[in-house]
């Protein structure tokens, strides 16, 4: 029975990541909207391997991971450089141009390589991902059962939550003329930006 609870956890915490309107569902809207379904699905694939990379060092170096990440100056470090990376991304995506979108070549293999990288790197640079999957793994840690129950609800709900968003988003031009793509494209650009503002706010206060 623990091991169900434990795994019924883990999908309530896929839930609420899943219903998060942050830069990771941006950017899965904006690959499958930009260039089609199967590019948002690569986009989600990069955040689900960013997320079993952190599984894994959170979980089998926590006690390591976590004396360095609560040292003031290394949380400060961790924030900055998150904070730049995602900035600098969102500030890159609101160069985009206005185009006709039915001339995408939908074949190119690097938009599906660009969209794989996008996503690894929205999820990877933010501090909240580390800290998420720390605490996870600490609160893992106390539990008696196994805590692949846990990772198995959580990574299988997000799965599918990014699977549909990534599916949904190419159905969304049916609705969305060019000039609405387009600003969505810049409103994706400046959450990600501000998101990257904030965590370098949150480092110099805390």
């Amino acid at each position: 029975m623990d091991n169900w609870i434990l795994f019924g956890e883990g999908l309530i915490s896929g839930i609420t990541l899943t219903l998060m309107i942050g830069p990771v569902t941006m950017i899965i809207l904006r690959s499958g909207i930009e260039i089609n379904r199967k590019a948002g699905v690569y986009a989600a694939a990069g955040t689900w391997v960013s997320d079993f990379i952190f599984i894994a060092i959170t979980y089998w170096m926590t006690a390591v991971v976590e004396n360095w990440s609560s040292d003031p100056s290394t949380r400060l470090k961790l924030y900055l450089v998150g904070g730049a990376g995602l900035l600098l991304i969102g500030l890159f995506m609101m160069r985009v141009k206005k185009k006709t979108y039915n001339q995408v070549v939908y074949q190119d293999g690097m938009r599906y390589i660009k969209a794989f990288f996008s996503g690894f790197l929205i999820n990877t640079l933010s501090p909240f991902t580390l800290f998420f999957w720390l605490g996870a793994a600490v609160f893992l840690h106390l539990q008696k059962v196994s805590p692949l129950y846990y990772y198995s609800g959580l990574m299988l709900t997000l799965g599918i939550g990014d699977f549909t968003k990534a599916w949904i988003a190419p159905r969304l031009t049916k609705w969305l003329k060019e000039h609405h793509i387009y600003w969505f494209q810049i409103v994706a650009g400046i959450l990600i930006a501000c998101t990257g503002g904030y965590i370098i706010y949150l480092g110099f206060a805390g």
